[in-house]
């Protein structure tokens, strides 16, 4: 299965707005989010979606290019294309990927895609390989923050939308991901689905009622679909991980 990454254009200039879609639209493993004249238009989509990868002009009405990667706390894969070569050096000590001088060549381009792609790669194996479960500790993203959890403070896991609510004895964390993401994460047997919005540590259960899973200072709400599996679970017959 190939790997899409999707990208935005802001640029000013029609013409060159749709010389470079037209090069963009030629490449299958990049996915157009959408296209805008100004960067004060893409503000809300930057923030609103996953921007794999932004191409941008620099001198633009309203906002530049460099006034809109000043207003971000996050630098994403951006790959500059613009006449004014003497914003280079600014542009690279603000962390772009690369700087196209126009006209430019398709080839040119396709080094600059495959140099953000690879980039971007990297970035995501690091994360991929941060949040692995090590020993008894996992790091969770939590909007543009990365935590860090012990697995053994952890009372239970309730599902918001989609993202999830983790409840320790001193906080409640948001996580950025969907509840059936996050048990896929944790290692194998340690927590237990016991309701379609509830993980546990199966380590913490102590019984179960009618309605609810009993937890030393907590009763979590019990899914009537879940309830044979869990007593095989609690009986020693099923194994903890679906």
């Amino acid at each position: 299965m190939q790997v899409t990454y999707k990208y935005i254009v802001i640029e000013d200039n029609p013409i060159d707005r749709k010389i470079l879609n037209e090069c963009l639209q030629k490449l299958p493993h990049l996915k157009l989010i959408d296209t805008f004249q100004n960067p004060i238009d893409a503000i809300q989509t930057i923030h609103s979606n996953t921007v794999d990868i932004i191409f941008m002009d620099i001198e633009m009405p309203e906002m530049s290019g460099l006034g809109l990667l000043n207003s971000l706390e996050k630098i994403p894969i951006v790959i500059l294309i613009s006449n004014h070569i003497q914003y280079a050096m600014e542009a690279f000590e603000m962390g772009v990927t690369d700087y196209i001088q126009k006209p430019f060549t398709f080839e040119r381009l396709l080094k600059a895609i495959s140099r953000g792609i690879e980039l971007l790669n990297l970035q995501n194996r690091s994360i991929q390989e941060l949040t692995a479960p090590k020993d008894n500790f996992i790091f969770l993203k939590a909007g543009r923050e990365l935590l860090k959890f012990n697995l053994n403070d952890i009372l239970y896991i309730e599902a918001l939308a989609s993202f999830t609510k983790i409840f320790t004895e001193d906080k409640i964390s948001v996580i950025s991901e969907s509840i059936s993401d996050l048990h896929a994460k944790l290692p194998p047997n340690s927590f237990l689905r016991v309701h379609k919005s509830y993980l546990v540590p199966f380590s913490k259960i102590i019984g179960i009622s009618t309605k609810n899973v009993i937890l030393e200072n907590h009763k979590i709400p019990l899914g009537l679909s879940y309830r044979e599996r869990i007593e095989k679970v609690l009986a020693g017959n099923e194994s903890i991980r679906e």
